[in-house]
């Protein structure tokens, strides 16, 4: 979470990973885990972590 507004959702399954925004819209799509280094790079710049888990 980033201000009030802005969340982003990372989704990882067996499928890959996906960044969703706050409308659910995806925002990034890998094919593989990118789980980790996804939310190293919001936590980076400044994002917040709301829930982490399964």
């Amino acid at each position: 979470m980033k201000g009030e507004m802005a969340t982003r959702v990372i989704v990882t399954t067996d499928s890959g990973t996906d960044v969703l925004d706050e409308e659910d819209e995806v925002l990034e799509s890998h094919p593989e885990d990118q789980h980790e280094a996804i939310l190293a790079r919001f936590l980076a710049q400044g994002w917040e972590i709301e829930e982490d888990g399964p």
